[in-house]
């Protein structure tokens, strides 16, 4: 209808040899045309926009519930960490400085031979901020304290990832170093096969002998036993801070989750 409505204006000022009037008009055509097409472009913009930020919001709510996984299994790395293997690498330093020679111990000493120098791994769900980071999505949150902690807490994981790589050689020759001063001896054989170097997860099914004194003698293992100390805590410092910026980032997501 109004394609009509246009050609028959243009024929009527054609008809007239009104031809400044028509170019006028040609003009005036071809801007509504532009702006026509403008505002089709920016409604179509707006509706892609709108998806991709409902896609963006629909993907943080996965990220949140990843989120809440990690959170569960690094407060029990956490709890592990500090009760279990930095309290093995403390009670053998503190055996270690001791100036009294003797063959006592008891089952914390032993285990802390086999514990002190473990560290356990560090892993975290990173399918939905691996999608957010691969499809552009995150242009579309609006929150930027969001976006900055969620860098900040992958770049924490990968940076205790790191860490536990470089200190692992450390641990290893611990490992190997405090093996001299202990040997497992299974209740028979059947067992023997079963009992992995240095694990403590079969306690009952062996006994153990400790040369403590030769364990003393051993001045080089102070600062190695010192520095095992230092990675737990170092580690548990790293953990901690993972465990802030989770809290955060799910009051960030229920915030932008809120918003249009």
């Amino acid at each position: 209808m109004m394609i009509k409505f246009f050609r028959h204006i243009r024929k009527q000022l054609l008809s007239e040899s009104k031809f400044s009037k028509y170019i006028i008009y040609a003009l005036g055509e071809i801007i509504l045309v532009v702006v026509g097409i403008l505002i089709a472009l920016g409604v179509s913009n707006w509706n892609e926009n709108r998806k991709e930020r409902y896609r963006a919001h629909s993907v943080l709510e996965h990220l949140s519930n990843e989120i809440r996984q990690d959170s569960v299994y690094f407060n029990n790395v956490y709890q592990a960490e500090k009760n279990i293997y930095l309290r093995g690498a403390e009670v053998l330093f503190n055996e270690h400085v001791k100036d009294e020679i003797t063959e006592e111990y008891d089952s914390i000493i032993g285990m802390s031979f086999r514990l002190a120098c473990f560290t356990p791994g560090i892993k975290a769900l990173k399918n939905a901020y691996g999608e957010l980071t691969a499809s552009n999505l995150l242009t579309h949150i609006k929150s930027e304290d969001l976006k900055k902690n969620l860098k900040a807490y992958y770049g924490q994981i990968d940076f205790l990832n790191s860490y536990s790589d470089q200190s692992q050689p450390l641990s290893n020759d611990l490992i190997m170093e405090l093996a001299q001063y202990y040997e497992i001896i299974p209740e028979s054989k059947e067992t023997l096969k079963e009992l992995s170097d240095f694990s403590g997860a079969i306690e009952n099914y062996f006994t153990a002998k400790y040369d403590l004194q030769a364990f003393r003698k051993n001045k080089s293992l102070n600062p190695k036993l010192y520095d095992m100390i230092d990675i737990h805590k170092d580690r548990l410092g790293g953990l901690d801070i993972l465990r802030q910026l989770s809290v955060k980032i799910q009051d960030d997501i229920k915030l932008e989750l809120k918003t249009d």
